[in-house]
């Protein structure tokens, strides 16, 4: 979203006016329900996710496999 219209919703909505969505929304060529999620205070989705790696609970058995002499990739991926 275009940071002049973050800018001018921040203005409205901290001076307490509840601006027309609609003319917004015309205005910058947008839909008026996107004007009003970033007036509500929407910043985006999430950068980063703090999710495990589904690997996480093998990782010493992967690791154990592959310090064996002569082991491929292949064959440890074939092992699970």
């Amino acid at each position: 979203m275009d940071t002049v219209v973050i800018t001018q919703l921040t203005i409205l909505n901290l001076s307490n006016l509840k601006p027309n969505f609609s003319e917004l929304a015309r205005m910058y060529g947008c839909d008026r329900r996107t004007i009003k999620k970033y007036y509500d205070g929407y910043e985006g989705k999430p950068k980063h996710h703090n999710k495990p790696s589904k690997l996480d609970c093998y990782e010493e058995l992967i690791a154990q496999k592959l310090s064996i002499k002569g082991t491929t990739v292949k064959a440890v991926y074939e092992f699970f």
